[in-house]
């Protein structure tokens, strides 16, 4: 008898997820039960994290070279049911940290929930209390009082700065983990100087050449404002621009150049109103305004002189390469997309077909900085995401660009692609059938000073085995070098960084 029939596929692998993070199932069942359910890559790299612990990881395929020795620290939105309620969002979900930590070839893997105050009372009450980014809590029980405002996720980013690890939301201060247990410490406001109404970017910016950090938010209340800071090397911040603004924009990233900040500004914002009426989802509340236009927005990085805006068709940017100044010129690299289909995509991620999105396009554009234009616009390749590149060239000129290739949308990726900046074109890596990666981390070679001497760091997932790996790649040749089995599956995610010589 069938007792899984009438079953849609999401609930079938919603069950079967839930079963095997608990321990009900043995690997291998779930394996064989998620391979027959058919479910998308990107669903399974990303649903609920199968366990939480400490393993020296023994599986390898290739050898990890001796000379990579560091930490690759992550984070990402852990699971995708909250007691019972299916999350709808790809951004939804408790952060979950891994941190894989390389000696001499050899590997092990640290992961867990973070344990935040908000995620502590979910779990001794047993149900969803909190809103996500993407999914309504239900009603609360009658005559409980929640003991937090809201979440604040540090699921999207983490950097080690002023020596501390920082969990990064963008919808609230960045959250202190602590480097050995990575259990939560507490929210951190850089010794006061981060204003409690100013949420702090996913993606500052660090000038290789003074050590010093860039870093954004968009100032919530009366007086919407771009709020820029650099971050000084005594751990504080220190304002440079409050800019008004008309609404309250999605901006998640910015680029970095060496006299200058750049910011590539949506027409993507928050129908404040519409956001406070607790009828939805915060995700729920933004607008893409295809009749407005994405506004570059140049600043210098000394604090001084006038903004420049430059007002381009409307478009669509998560993320961006990076930026350089050549004979007046400035020159940067942005994925744009040409509508808002991507926004309807990471808001449908329990959707029972994925949403296509209109292809994006990495594009090169230069900026005439005497004159305030924008003298040159031109698409170099379609349908990439997640950007890195050797960050000992920031805001100078670099060569290569690494970023995940995608096909119909920003679901699973389906290569790693290396772009020579220089010659216009690009390599790609594809996976074996039944995988997909993430983002890429480039790592130099200790005492290589070539910007492609070093290694990719690419997670990934292989439905096949129901197991997230790690793959490293030869920066230069692209060729294979090691694949390193996590022996569990965790969730992707989206960015992380590499440190060498962390504490562990």
């Amino acid at each position: 008898m069938n007792h899984f029939s009438g079953m849609t596929r999401r609930e079938f692998a919603r069950l079967i997820g839930t079963a095997s993070a608990l321990g009900v199932l043995e690997p291998q069942l779930v394996t064989m039960a998620l391979a027959d359910n058919k479910r998308s890559l990107n669903y399974l790299a990303n649903r609920t994290a199968g366990a939480e612990g400490n393993w020296e990881l023994k599986k390898i395929e290739g050898k990890v070279p001796k000379a990579l020795n560091g930490t690759l620290i992550r984070t990402a939105p852990g699971q995708k049911e909250t007691f019972g309620v299916p999350l709808q969002h790809l951004f939804d979900g408790d952060a979950y940290l891994s941190k894989l930590t390389f000696r001499e070839g050899k590997v092990s893997l640290q992961a867990r929930f973070l344990d935040t105050p908000q995620r502590v009372e979910e779990q001794q009450q047993k149900r969803m209390l909190y809103n996500e980014v993407g999914t309504l809590a239900p009603s609360l029980p009658e005559g409980y009082n929640r003991k937090y405002r809201g979440k604040n996720q540090p699921s999207v980013n983490i950097i080690r700065w002023d020596g501390r690890y920082l969990g990064l939301s963008e919808g609230g201060p960045p959250v202190e983990i602590d480097p050995n247990t990575l259990g939560y410490k507490s929210e951190w406001n850089f010794y006061g100087t981060l204003p409690g109404d100013v949420p702090f970017t996913a993606h500052p910016k660090f000038d290789p050449v003074t050590g010093e950090g860039y870093a954004y938010g968009i100032k919530r209340g009366m007086g919407l404002a771009l709020t820029v800071f650099r971050m000084e090397k005594d751990g504080k911040l220190k304002q440079l621009y409050s800019l008004p603004q008309p609404q309250y924009f999605m901006v998640h990233d910015m680029l970095l150049s060496k006299d200058h900040l750049i910011f590539v500004m949506p027409p993507v914002w928050v129908e404040v109103a519409k956001a406070m009426s607790g009828k939805v989802a915060p995700f729920q509340a933004l607008r893409f305004g295809d009749e407005m236009p994405t506004k570059i927005v140049i600043l210098r990085k000394d604090g001084t002189g006038k903004p420049i805006t430059i007002n381009q068709p409307a478009n669509m940017v998560f993320h961006n390469g990076n930026a350089f100044e050549k004979d007046g010129k400035l020159q940067f690299d942005s994925i744009l997309s040409p509508d808002g289909s991507v926004l309807k995509a990471v808001g449908s991620f329990d959707a029972a077909e994925p949403v296509k999105t209109t292809p994006n396009h990495l594009t090169r554009l230069t900026v005439d900085l005497a004159k305030g234009e924008l003298v040159s616009r031109n698409e170099l390749e379609a349908e990439v995401e997640f950007p890195r590149f050797d960050e000992r060239l920031g805001g100078t000129e670099a060569r290569y660009l690494y970023t995940g290739g995608f096909n119909g949308g920003l679901s699973e990726a389906t290569a790693i692609v290396k772009h020579d900046l220089h010659r216009r074109t690009s390599k790609k890596i594809q996976p074996a059938k039944g995988r997909t990666y993430a983002e890429s981390v480039f790592v130099p070679q200790p005492g290589k000073i070539s910007e492609d001497q070093g290694w990719l760091l690419t997670l990934g997932y292989d439905a096949n085995q129901d197991q997230t790996f790690l793959e490293i790649r030869d920066a230069a040749t692209m060729d294979f070098q090691a694949r390193v089995w996590a022996g569990i599956h965790y969730p992707l995610g989206f960015h992380g960084n590499f440190y060498a010589n962390v504490p562990s």
